[in-house]
């Protein structure tokens, strides 16, 4: 995947040559090979003793957002079976897509073992499918005792929740994405055992080592916005909770990274912990890396750095050009 210009785009796409520091030019009629993947014969060393039984990846919708008769609007189901399940992305009928791949008992039992949410922005195909699922969790465990479900997204998304819990309860906890940024995790475990406000597991642009959200750029929205004293007093104790949940899941961290897409969109970075094997050999942790809605970029390069899998999304078809700069999502070509 390239991190390109808009130059750089365009001249590809329309067959010209491009100049790289006025010497050597590149033409777009390259050959490409489909599948490369296929041609390697070495498994990667993460996936050492990791079956069909450990985790499964389900697309669940794929269609922008424009759901059709094959594609419905954006979800991934990450499958950990015995371990539970984490949801990236919620989009609308995502629960009956559920019920089209595991049944109507088996998306029950995948709706009662979700571990935890993730929304990566606030556009409606990516998160109105929420609170069906939550109320129905509700529902499924109404007589068991049980802890909310932790839902990670954009601030945005915190007022969609409280206007709709007014009519019901989702016996849901929110935790702002931007709280799970590796610098703000990276703050929150060396303050761990400290009593510490919100602002300082909250970095600043610069702390977090990204000027998406800088002052003055389209993405600014939330970002600078101080939280609430409610907020304050529960970010810590929620992230300590995601922590716990994430280890009993094996997984070492769940990890929101800034995105090119609108204010407060992100991608997202799912990573295994590390176990061994039974000769005492250390084996690291699979990576699965999730774009969010967003045009390349360098946050995006960086959080893919080692993934095992990255779903990167591809909105626009190749003729598609301009609609990517007006919509700032991705062109397929692009990701090949």
């Amino acid at each position: 995947m390239n991190c390109c210009s808009e130059l750089f785009l365009l001249e590809e796409l329309h067959g010209n040559n491009v100049r790289n520091g006025g010497s050597a030019t590149m033409q777009a009629n390259k050959v490409m090979i489909e599948d490369p993947w296929l041609h390697e014969t070495a498994l990667p060393s993460c996936l050492e003793g990791v079956t069909r039984e450990d985790v499964e990846i389900v697309l669940l919708g794929t269609g922008s957002s424009q759901p059709s008769k094959y594609r419905n609007v954006s979800s991934i189901f990450v499958n950990l079976f015995s371990k539970g399940s984490i949801l990236l992305d919620c989009g609308e009928g995502t629960l009956g897509q559920l019920k089209r791949r595991f049944g109507i008992e088996g998306a029950d039992e995948a709706v009662k073992d979700l571990r935890c949410i993730w929304i990566s922005h606030i556009h409606a195909d990516h998160h109105t499918g929420l609170a069906r699922i939550l109320a129905l969790r509700r529902d499924l465990l109404n007589e068991t005792p049980h802890e909310p479900l932790i839902v990670v997204g954009p601030r945005q998304l915190k007022r969609f929740l409280d206007a709709y819990q007014k009519l019901e309860d989702l016996d849901m906890q929110f935790l702002d994405c931007r709280h799970t940024t590796e610098a703000s995790l990276k703050t929150f475990e060396s303050n761990e055992d400290k009593d510490v406000s919100e602002s300082a597991c909250v970095p600043s642009d610069q702390k977090n080592g990204s000027t998406l959200f800088a002052k003055g750029s389209r993405m600014e929205s939330y970002w600078k916005r101080p939280g609430s004293p409610v907020d304050s007093a529960a970010v810590f104790p929620l992230l300590k909770t995601l922590k716990e949940i994430l280890r009993d899941a094996g997984l070492e961290a769940l990890i929101s990274f800034p995105v090119i897409h609108c204010p407060q969109a992100y991608g997202a970075v799912l990573k295994a912990a590390d176990r061994t094997n039974s000769t005492g050999k250390k084996i690291p942790g699979w990576k699965i890396v999730y774009s969010g809605d967003t045009r390349p970029c360098p946050e995006l390069v960086e959080a893919s750095r080692g993934a095992t899998v990255l779903i990167h999304e591809a909105t626009f078809e190749d003729g598609m050009v301009e609609e990517v700069f007006i919509y700032l999502s991705s062109l397929a070509l692009l990701l090949i």
